[in-house]
């Protein structure tokens, strides 16, 4: 090996001790890497445990009191959706508990529920609920529908079988000929703890990156001094290679905890999870770089980027798909990184593949580079004029 070539070897290896370094003495980077995701798995998955929504309280209320009506009640206090607390005496008393919130749902039986079934005329069934939960909503209206449906279909099979002497199996066979079979692939108990858990990690798990490489960026601008004979494309490379490297330490944590402490599956083969891992991380390095370049100060920039991960969530297409956002939206939302990593990443956990992988990785990877060039422009900029502040004996402020 040549002379220059050790040089530039010792000089790589000099960088790389001085970044951990830095992190032995801002032991907060090490928290932020390893300590906001463990600590979101924890505290969402403690949330999550009863991981489906069951016995959502609801009140009654049955101006009927008929035979019928109290068979019907009785499906609503058997199902394990709904929680009956009370039996309204009145209308106004069942819309009170309900505008209270001392309930979430009310089902209202009318007076002549009975008298037109039995003369074959349909009735009708009130079901009530507080809107302002969209989760309960839908967990109690698909409930609600369900128990009246089959309530009303054995019903009718009844009513048939007496009145033309069959079978009441016949019968029910000629009233609804059509049934259906409803099967749930990749997360057949609709369970929040598979829905949420994952992607909530990586919001923590990104937000620890950030936090960590911010705080490493910055701090050249406010110790100019230090770094004098180092050059920004060495500086820059160093901290790709250190933080990619205990990124994926961290993301490592991430997937085992996932997997082990909380039984989320891992249908795919580990090396798609972790070259879509390795992809977000270079990825969010280099953007998080370009953007802590543009400030002068860590808490400058930690106020500036507080206001990322709540965005960056909700574009990701998490929780609201992408392919009904707006189509500005789902430009915007190309820009950031968790984007292509969050419903990737839950494909591959729960299902075991993903259709967009390799698209995500490539992505991932162009946004990287992208970041990567812009970062190294905005840095250097930023670190001359450090260096010239420095020579002026000029304090930034």
């Amino acid at each position: 090996m040549e002379k220059g070539e050790k040089l530039t070897m010792q000089l790589m290896i000099n960088l790389f001790q001085r970044e951990w370094q830095q992190c032995i003495h801002d032991i907060r980077r090490f928290i932020f890497l390893f300590g906001a995701a463990a600590a979101y798995l924890i505290i969402f998955g403690l949330l999550y445990v009863p991981n489906i929504i069951t016995h959502v309280p609801c009140i009654i209320y049955d101006n009927d009191q008929s035979a019928i009506s109290r068979q019907l009640t009785r499906e609503f206090e058997d199902s394990d959706s709904f929680h009956v607390i009370s039996y309204a005496a009145s209308k106004e008393e069942m819309l009170s508990a309900l505008q209270e919130k001392r309930v979430y749902a009310a089902i209202e039986i009318p007076k002549d529920f009975s008298q037109k079934i039995k003369i074959g005329d349909s009735s009708t069934l009130l079901f009530m609920v507080n809107g302002s939960n969209i989760i309960l909503t839908n967990v109690t209206s698909s409930a609600a529908q369900n128990i009246t449906t089959h309530f009303s279909d054995r019903l009718a099979s009844q009513q048939a079988a007496l009145r033309y002497s069959l079978d009441q199996q016949t019968a029910l066979q000629r009233i609804a000929p059509i049934q259906y079979n409803f099967r749930i692939l990749n997360n057949s108990t609709q369970g929040y703890t598979l829905f949420f858990l994952i992607g909530l990690a990586l919001v923590a798990f990104q937000q620890g990156i950030f936090f960590s490489v911010g705080a490493s960026t910055t701090y050249e601008y406010e110790h100019p001094e230090l770094r004098s004979k180092f050059k920004t494309e060495q500086l820059l490379l160093i901290k790709y290679i250190f933080y990619w490297i205990l990124s994926m330490f961290s993301y490592g944590m991430v997937v085992f905890l996932c997997h082990v402490l909380w039984g989320i599956p891992i249908k795919a083969p580990l090396w798609q999870i972790s070259i879509l891992g390795a992809a977000f991380c270079f990825s969010a390095i280099a953007f998080c770089t370009f953007f802590a370049s543009l400030f002068r100060k860590e808490m400058q920039f930690v106020r500036g980027i507080i206001m990322y991960p709540v965005p960056a969530f909700i574009f990701s297409g998490y929780t609201w798909p992408a392919a009904s956002m707006p189509p500005v939206m789902q430009t915007l939302a190309a820009a950031f990184p968790l984007s292509w990593l969050s419903n990737t990443a839950r494909e591959l956990f729960l299902s075991g593949e993903s259709p967009h992988l390799k698209q995500s990785i490539l992505a991932l990877i162009i946004l990287g580079i992208i970041c990567s060039i812009l970062a190294y422009i905005t840095y250097d900029n930023g670190l001359k004029k450090t260096r010239i502040a420095i020579k002026n004996k000029f304090i930034i402020p």
